[in-house]
């Protein structure tokens, strides 16, 4: 990197990429990290110990100073949850300190896996919490919307939901031999577990893309736009679970043709759902799109390259074609992408700290976590709304025969 002097250019030390010097503290089952060796290696390689990344800046006056020394600090992977908080993303620093602080796990993406209560976090997202940001309403409000039924690929009252209440009330019955009936609780059912009520319950979603949580991707700029829900789990969908459904059976013989059946028709009335956000803290890339840009960031915050984010959108699209950068192998973009997205960004041009931005993408998580053997994915739960229906929804399941019993 260079930077202007008065005596014309000249070299000057400076990070070229996010550092992953610092550790996390060790697991309640780990012992602690031995003192770091002092052997000097460039910064932002994953190899540099701490007290050797950080030089003494003693000789420096402020961080306005011309000197060499003045170029920023190095920017760790750790040091992402204070530029989270300096820009007051709370639940964003949260979510990122757990994940540099669990376990190592990884989390396939649209997995319906029942996990380990370890890698489930289900009381920290409120979803009017949720709702307030972008245009995130819209979805939730075309999901629940009785009058969409017909045109909406995303609400509850369309056909696609109603075969999928088929299926599940088809596999519930089962389960109880075709003896339940009456009023059904879903939650009491699953005992308040929420991964279990996704799993047998869940129904329909509505995705909300990233455009739509933040709402406006210029203003992103410069952090300007983004908030506090795109830094912690940026794109998510929203879910609609059956809550409460009345079940009625009715049983009758058949005695033509022969030989004789028993029969029962079961039709169910769903009265309540619950909506809530659902999603993964994961890090995963489809094996031929770009690694997902995720901004870049120093201790103050974050800046949005909006070409870069563009890029990523029109690549994605396009991945198909093979001709982008495939997971963590780095290949050149069509159109090319511009130089400055995936190298430090100095917004003032005068290396000062707090002016350059380190570029972030999904491989930069998981190259942390292979050096570390830390870094644990998990699945977000927000809590569940229960919305009464102005319109409940029936589902006939049709008539079920057993050949009669004498």
């Amino acid at each position: 990197m260079l930077k202007q002097h008065a005596d014309g250019c000249r070299p000057v030390k400076a990070q070229a990429s996010i550092a992953m010097d610092k550790s996390p503290p060790p697991l309640d089952d780990e012992p602690p990290e031995p003192a770091p060796s002092r052997t000097s290696a460039p910064p932002g390689t994953g190899n540099t110990p701490p007290a050797t990344a950080q030089k003494s800046r003693s000789s420096q006056v402020d961080d306005d100073d011309d000197d060499e020394e003045d170029c920023p600090p190095p920017f760790d992977m750790l040091d992402l949850p204070k530029g989270m908080a300096a820009m007051g993303f709370k639940y964003a620093a949260y979510c990122a300190r757990r994940w540099f602080n669990g376990r190592a796990h990884v989390i396939p993406d649209k997995s319906d896996t029942m996990f380990d209560e370890a890698f489930v976090d289900t009381d920290n997202l409120k979803l009017s919490w949720v709702l307030g940001f972008g245009d995130v309403r819209k979805h939730y409000n075309w999901l629940l919307d009785s009058e969409l039924e017909s045109t909406a690929h995303e609400n509850i009252y369309n056909s696609p939901a109603r075969k999928e209440l088929v299926n599940k009330f088809e596999r519930f019955m089962k389960r109880y031999d075709y003896q339940y009936t009456g009023t059904l609780d879903t939650l009491a059912n699953c005992d308040n577990d929420k991964q279990l009520l996704h799993k047998r319950f869940q129904f329909q979603h509505a995705d909300v893309p990233m455009l739509d949580v933040i709402a406006n991707l210029k203003t992103a700029y410069q952090g300007v736009g983004m908030n506090d829900l795109a830094a912690a789990i940026g794109n998510f969908s929203l879910y609609a679970a059956i809550a409460s459904a009345e079940i009625r059976v009715a049983r009758y013989n058949r005695y033509d043709p022969v030989p004789w059946r028993q029969c029962l028709h079961a039709t169910v009335t769903i009265t309540h759902v619950y909506v809530y956000a659902r999603d993964y803290y994961s890090f995963n890339d489809a094996g031929h799109s770009v690694s997902q840009y995720l901004g870049h960031w120093n201790h103050r915050g974050v800046i949005i390259a909006l070409d870069g984010a563009i890029a990523d959108v029109i690549s994605k699209k396009l991945a198909s074609k093979r001709r982008f950068e495939l997971a963590n192998d780095a290949r050149y973009y069509l159109p090319s992408i511009p130089d400055h997205i995936d190298k430090p960004v100095d917004i003032k041009s005068q290396l000062r700290k707090g002016n350059v931005y380190y570029p972030i993408r999904n491989r930069d998580f998981r190259r942390w976590r292979e050096l570390k053997i830390r870094g644990g994915d998990f699945v977000i739960y927000s809590d569940l709304k229960r919305i009464k229906l102005t319109k409940p929804i029936v589902v006939d399941l049709g008539e079920v025969c057993w050949e009669y019993e004498r």
